[in-house]
């Protein structure tokens, strides 16, 4: 019986040290920073990702949203390749839609507001 309660405490404390990397850094392995490039009939949205975890991450995927005076316009799709810890990179992500076009052309007949808001969503990918 001790064997056994000594077998099932080790089985459960081995699987509480031993987490895959995803689960280890799930508290914010990633840091995003944001700034806007070129933006008419298409948008370049810069993204700098720094790497917070332990570990190193294979690559970065994700998509980013664009919003021009609260009116959804288009997405685009993130890639960031290799990043070691500790270290950042950038990317841009290209938002490139025929909504984002008719929001510039009333922006210049109209001679409005030109507020973009951009929102990102990124998820780190380990080797295993």
């Amino acid at each position: 019986m001790k064997r056994l309660i000594a077998l099932v405490s080790g089985l459960a404390l081995a699987g509480t040290l031993v987490t895959p990397p995803a689960q280890a850094a799930a508290a914010a392995p990633v840091r995003l920073k944001l700034s806007f490039g070129w933006c008419e009939s298409a948008c370049a949205i810069r993204i700098k990702v720094t790497n917070n975890s332990r570990r190193n991450i294979a690559w970065v995927g994700g998509t980013c949203r664009l919003h021009i005076n609260g009116r959804y316009v288009g997405k685009g799709t993130i890639y960031v390749g290799p990043i070691r810890r500790g270290h950042s990179r950038t990317s841009t992500c290209n938002v490139v839609d025929d909504r984002l076009e008719d929001a510039w052309y009333d922006f210049e007949d109209n001679g409005g507001l030109w507020q973009r808001y951009a929102s990102v969503k990124a998820k780190p990918y380990y080797r295993r």
